[in-house]
């Protein structure tokens, strides 16, 4: 090769490795115009750039400063001082640092991609009372966060790509590369299964505050929990392809903390499923229905003088009731098509199982929604008569809510108690000489 200007020199090395500008570029961490600028000779790199120009062509500096390269025989007889000089070395973790600066800034305008779409989904809930919306909207702006946090972490890795630095070192970069992504995704998911919730909810109905927090909590602890397992088996992945490289010892307590993390996972599991089991088992046996206080009567008169109480039914906001009176202007008809009074449509009665009438009333109390009776045939009667309203339901719907939040509390309390116990064993296999 002919004796070249450096920015000459540096264009022919760069076409004779079928690299771009911008290739070139990237690799110095630097733009492709600054590059554009040295092979057009209006500027040279900078002194502490040499050794890695160099380095990237396989060239020695004084090559690469006379824009030529030596003979085969000036090259046996002055080996290449490239390597590891100072300068080199200086420019090395210029690079090491800037690529990680830049990454880190990059998974920070992730996380507030990630938070835009958690303040998306909630305006949209809280503000629209568009549940489903919210959370379509919420997980779209969130996997855009995660699809540029993949890109920034490709861009982490090729920015050191061929950079001479050394391969330890290299290994503790891409580790903390890749720790840092685990940090970033595990905040996405906890805001994924926060506003999960949202998405079985009709299309005009927002979830209220408190049951947003009531359902949105546990949602992003399993998300968190999901994640984990995930993470724990791509980080064996990783580390079987030699992506993940480990330190001899760190490999020894790598091993140590997987298989205890396979033991918590195992006591875990059986603790939430025995709490589970638990769980369901109250609320079969003790269900709103089944805890519901109602109003008993032990005569008929008490009991039809209650029913024909003129009470609309209550605003039921569990389960979305109406308020209404009876309207008397409505007009009735029996079954054979003929036009009756509001008080014949009403009428009600309670029978023995030979089909003979104990008790006659007309059901103006809107508010009843069930009737509980049994017929004595030693007595001959229906009492005691129980009977159950709105009013009844809802209180006992708030005893089991009461019910759930304790059991919700005692997941969070399991899954707190088996981290304690991870980090503390983990961190003493860690400490050990």
């Amino acid at each position: 090769m002919d004796k070249k200007t450096i920015g000459a020199f540096i264009a022919a090395l760069r076409k004779a490795n079928g690299m771009t500008q911008r290739d070139l570029a990237e690799r110095l961490n630097v733009s492709d115009k600054t590059v554009s600028r040295w092979e057009r000779d209006e500027g040279n790199p900078d002194l502490s750039m040499i050794p890695v120009i160099a380095e990237i062509f396989d060239v020695t500096c004084d090559e690469l400063l006379r824009g030529q390269r030596k003979s085969p025989e000036d090259r046996i007889e002055a080996p290449s001082s490239v390597e590891y000089t100072a300068k080199g070395e200086k420019e090395r973790q210029r690079i090491l640092k800037s690529s990680w600066s830049q990454y880190q800034n990059q998974t920070y305008i992730a996380t507030g991609i990630t938070v835009t779409g958690l303040i998306v989904a909630l305006i949209c809930n809280l503000a629209f009372l568009r549940a489903s919306l919210g959370c379509l909207s919420g997980v779209g702006v969130m996997v855009v966060g995660l699809i540029y946090l993949s890109i920034a972490m490709n861009k982490a890795f090729l920015s050191v790509e061929d950079s001479g630095i050394d391969e330890a070192e290299l290994a503790k970069y891409k580790r903390k590369v890749l720790d840092f992504a685990f940090v970033t995704r595990a905040r996405t998911a906890a805001c994924l299964g926060f506003i999960l919730p949202l998405a079985p909810m009709d299309a005009f109905v927002g979830l209220g505050p408190d049951n947003l927090l009531l359902f949105g909590i546990p949602g992003a602890c399993a998300a968190l929990l999901a994640y984990a397992i995930y993470w724990f088996f791509m980080k064996a992945y990783l580390v079987k392809k030699g992506v993940y490289v480990l330190a001899e010892r760190e490999v020894e307590v790598y091993h140590h903390n997987r298989k205890l993390k396979k033991k918590c996972a195992v006591v875990l599991a059986v603790a939430l499923i025995v709490t589970f089991v638990g769980h369901q088992a109250a609320t079969t046996i003790w269900g709103p229905f089944t805890i519901m206080d109602g109003t008993t009567f032990h005569d008929y008169e008490s009991f039809v003088q209650y029913m024909e109480q003129d009470v609309p039914s209550e605003m039921d906001a569990y389960w979305g009731e109406v308020s209404s009176v009876p309207d008397h202007d409505v007009t009735n008809y029996d079954e054979f098509g003929n036009e009756i009074t509001w008080e014949e449509a009403h009428r009600q009665t309670l029978e023995d199982p030979d089909g003979n009438v104990l008790c006659e009333y007309i059901k103006r109390n809107q508010s009843v929604i069930s009737i509980q009776y049994s017929f004595s045939k030693k007595d001959g009667d229906a009492l005691p008569i129980t009977v159950y309203t709105y009013e009844d339901r809802n209180e006992a719907k708030d005893k089991a809510a009461v019910r759930h939040v304790i059991f919700g509390f005692v997941y969070v309390i399991e899954v707190a108690a088996m981290l304690v116990v991870y980090y503390k064993r983990r961190l003493s296999c860690s400490a050990r000489p």
